[in-house]
């Protein structure tokens, strides 16, 4: 069976996905900060809808798998969240969703792409299989950015 992936400007009707998938993530990765997390719902739902211009989704087959969205801090494209649902991971479903916001960022004129990741977070794998190179090591997050030039996605 040949599955079909799009990406795919993200709407208002996807925020509950992303509200699925910050909570998996929360609770599978950095449980300790769950209630925090909760405690915060009204700041990430202003974050979700400011960041909505700026927020993509993959689809399999037509069914929503995964959502990336990036905010401007300090000047930079700062990448905020990257999720795919746990039974389609490890299938380029991540790349197409992190090349998918270099290319947006670049094309809004961004020269500095960063991300931070929780460092017990698998994802900084695939930011390091991309390109994206570590410049801090803080005690629970790394922090990242692809150096100018370097391109995730050569056909891009």
């Amino acid at each position: 069976m040949n599955l079909k992936h799009t990406v795919r400007k993200a709407q208002a009707t996807d925020l509950p996905m992303v509200y699925k998938g910050e909570l998996n993530y929360i609770q599978t990765i950095e449980p300790e900060h769950e209630q925090r997390w909760k405690d915060a719902m009204h700041g990430h739902l202003r974050q979700w809808t400011a960041a909505l211009e700026r927020m993509f989704v993959v689809e399999q087959d037509g069914v929503t798998v995964g959502y990336c969205f990036w905010e401007v801090m300090d000047g930079a494209a700062c990448l905020a969240s990257i999720y795919v649902v746990s039974e389609l991971r490890q299938r380029g479903l991540g790349r197409l969703l992190l090349d998918q916001y270099v290319s947006d960022a670049r094309e809004r004129g961004f020269t500095k792409l960063t991300l931070n990741v929780f460092r017990g977070n698998p994802a900084k794998f695939l930011y390091e299989s991309a390109g994206f190179q570590c410049t801090k090591e803080g005690e629970e997050y790394l922090d990242y950015e692809l150096p100018h030039g370097v391109f995730t996605n050569p056909a891009a």
